[in-house]
């Protein structure tokens, strides 16, 4: 054999050898690209349900919120009518005070003593 057979013949082998290199960079990138596709895809899904997670947290922050409001608007209407209500009391205990300080229902409660039958129709029975 000749030089020049002997170098096809070991160029051939070489390129035979670089080829399967190169199949095998091949497969190894693939599988490289293959996993990182199905970690793109499982942090896809993880990410959709925190998505849906944090959409149903917003839904519900908006529920509270409208309920806040709710309340809020309530808790002002009766304090509004706890004022009014006071106030009223306020004003009758000081007509009732007025009252009782009358030389009238002083009057009115002497006469009483000395007519029980009179007390006795006006106050309720128990």
């Amino acid at each position: 054999m000749s030089t020049g057979e002997d170098d096809r013949d070991e160029l051939i082998t070489e390129l035979l050898a670089e080829a399967h290199g190169l199949r095998m960079k091949n497969e190894q990138i693939s599988q490289y690209t293959e996993s990182k596709i199905a970690e793109l895809v499982k942090l896809q899904r993880e990410l959709g349900t925190i998505r849906d997670g944090f959409e149903t947290v917003v839904e519900q922050r908006n529920e509270l919120e409208s309920k806040l409001a709710q309340v809020t608007t309530e808790l002002e209407h009766l304090r509004t009518i706890y004022t009014s209500m006071t106030d009223q009391r306020d004003r009758l205990r000081g007509r009732v005070a007025e009252v009782e300080t009358s030389r009238a229902f002083k009057i009115g409660q002497r006469v009483i003593r000395f007519v029980p039958f009179l007390h006795e129709k006006q106050s309720p029975k128990q």
